[in-house]
């Protein structure tokens, strides 16, 4: 032999291949703990796979092949991953070895070369085709690369000679998804599957890769499908509640509410359906769920915090509380009974929480002395952020900036964090020039950064700096040319001022263009067109934006319009419903004193 064969299940998985292992690596040994000197990729010599007695070369270990071994291998030790795949490929080219096709792969893979992975998993499968993960990974890396040609019937052959339909079948699905073209992998899915259209597994597979195409019809129709090939499948029952209920929801909340009456150990689904009631707003339907879950799961803390994030998505914010910091008590009982017990995994979400809802009742105290037992790392940073945003509301301007002082930022984007942050609390109080002075600071430091840059220019608007305002937005674009509010921003801020129109609307189309659905955007569609006169084109613009949000600024541009266009009792209503909830809006009286309207 050449040398010891070793694993591709590493550097398969640095490229996201590593869901389509086969069998034979499922039962492999656990890899070395000197496997990953190069992430990804394995260079260390493991014990031989099995590999067919057929198809290993009778091939002398000439001291020259040695030493292109060797080469290939320290030269990917020193990340020269391109010359290290062309000697390992050439070599089983020379040799007919697929294990030296094989590592080929790795090195490629290794080297992010997509193409050559290709090239040496096809021949890797060629000189062994007797080895199912050599012919998984070139179909994988042939889908990861768009090549399709002969993917159907290649996928069909292997499920009709594959002795487990269930594992290829899972196989050929993980393949077609990595397609780009999601319509396409359905299709080839549908040509792979056709020996075995009618197993439960097929339905399964093609609902999966429907619903990714976007078919959502088609993807409840195979869970449903599915279900009744195998009344037993969680699996199936999950995805046709998950599939189906913004389609028929009635029907699936029904379907669901069957399935657990007979299966009462359906823990997953009961969880599922219980999100789904949420979704449609029966808090109540959700409770229940949770409820039934925690009686028959009294050990399950994850339900606990389910239950808090509903009381709270219901309006119920003591609940909620209440729920939260008992899970936050069992994690802390956890930790400190026994170091080798893993944290409850929403700890941080739970924290957090509970900080929003301290903060929504205005017990700043509260949440402030909550983030404090923030100690992770990850988490830290937003804790600290979190409690100088409190005392700026408490009116401490002071402790906030000391809290902001003390931070000692690990990156460029940690400290534009905390300078937007101190930024902000400094707006928020009045401090306008004040908070200028920090972004300046810090656009000197971290210069380029289009967080800073637009936040100063918006600051820069307010201050009347307009050159100014227009000189960071266009280096924004420059910087970062798919930044659509630099665009929009731009673009109103001309509009607003009812000059260089044309110039505007372009500004505003290119951002709604990288940003069709965000409600602002739309409002400034809809502005600019007003500014040009076209007020029907306007409100089409300004009603949707205001459908997409109800924001009061946006109401107050669809009510001058509205007024504009003879519609003077909807603005009014409009206008009436944005001083209700806040009397002293600036855009509101603004707009009222220019039209000299008396609500």
């Amino acid at each position: 032999m050449l040398f010891n064969a070793h694993r591709l299940k590493l550097a398969a998985a640095c490229m996201g291949l590593a869901a389509t292992a086969s069998v034979a690596l499922a039962q492999a040994d656990p890899p070395a703990s000197d496997e990953l000197l190069v992430p990804g990729l394995s260079l260390s010599p493991l014990g031989a796979r099995s590999i067919g007695p057929k198809a290993l070369p009778n091939v002398d270990l000439s001291a020259e092949i040695l030493f292109q071994v060797l080469a290939s291998e320290v030269a990917a030790q020193r990340g020269a991953f391109g010359p290290a795949t062309s000697t390992s490929l050439e070599l089983a080219r020379h040799t007919r070895d697929p294990r030296l096709a094989r590592r080929a792969v790795e090195f490629a893979l290794a080297g992010g070369d997509l193409v050559r992975a290709l090239d040496a998993a096809q021949m890797w499968a060629e000189l062994d085709p007797a080895d199912v993960e050599a012919r998984q990974t070139a179909l994988s890396l042939a889908a990861a690369a768009g090549r399709v040609e002969g993917m159907g019937s290649a996928l069909r052959a292997r499920i009709s000679a594959a002795p487990d339909k269930s594992v290829a079948i899972v196989e050929a699905r993980r393949v077609v998804a990595r397609l780009e073209d999601k319509r396409r992998a359905l299709a080839i899915l549908e040509e792979a599957l056709a020996d075995v259209r009618n197993l439960p597994e097929a339905h399964l597979a093609l609902a999966r890769v429907a619903a990714a195409a976007g078919d959502n019809a088609r993807a409840l129709r195979e869970a449903r499908a599915a279900l009744e090939a195998q009344p037993d499948s969680e699996a199936a029952a999950m995805l046709a509640l998950q599939m189906g209920i913004e389609i028929e929801p009635e029907q699936s909340v029904a379907r669901a509410r069957a399935f657990i009456a007979t299966h009462a150990e359906s823990r997953n689904l009961r969880v599922l359906l219980a999100r789904a009631l949420a979704s449609l707003k029966d808090y109540d339907g959700a409770r229940s769920e949770l409820q039934a879950l925690a009686r028959a799961n009294p050990e399950d803390f994850e339900i606990l915090y389910m239950q808090g994030v509903l009381a709270y998505q219901s309006q119920r914010p003591s609940e909620a509380d209440g729920y939260l910091k008992q899970y936050l008590d069992i994690h802390e009982q956890r930790i400190g009974a026994d170091k080798g017990l893993a944290p409850l995994p929403e700890a941080d979400n739970a924290l957090f929480l509970r900080v929003q809802i301290a903060e929504d009742q205005q017990r700043y105290d509260d949440a402030f002395d909550l983030l404090a037992k923030v100690d992770d790392p990850d988490a830290a940073l937003a804790a600290r952020l979190r409690q100088a945003v409190l005392r700026g509301k408490q009116g401490r301007l002071d402790e906030a900036r000391k809290i902001l002082s003390i931070i000692d930022p690990r990156s460029a984007r940690e400290g534009t964090q905390v300078a937007l942050t101190e930024a902000q609390i400094l707006r928020s109080a009045g401090q306008r020039d004040e908070a200028v002075k920090v972004l300046e600071a810090a656009s000197e430091r971290y210069p380029d950064t289009p967080d800073l840059m637009y936040d100063l220019a918006m600051l820069y608007e307010q201050q009347n700096r307009i050159d100014e305002m227009e000189n960071r937005l266009r280096r924004i674009i420059a910087v970062k040319p798919d930044h659509a509010h630099a665009y929009n921003a731009l673009g109103y801020s001309l509009a607003d001022r009812n000059i260089r129109l044309a110039e505007a609307k372009k500004l505003i189309e290119r951002a709604l263009n990288l940003a069709p659905d965000d409600p602002f955007i739309v409002d400034s569609m809809g502005w600019v067109y007003y500014r040009m006169g076209d007020n029907a084109r306007a409100l089409s613009y300004l009603e949707r934006a205001y459908q997409l949000r109800p924001d009061a600024e946006i109401a107050v541009h669809l009510g001058e319009v509205l007024w504009a266009s003879g519609q003077q009792a909807r603005a009014r209503q409009l206008w009436r419903e944005v001083q209700a909830k806040d009397p002293s809006n600036a855009a509101l009286r603004g707009t009222l004193a220019r039209l000299d309207v008396t609500l």
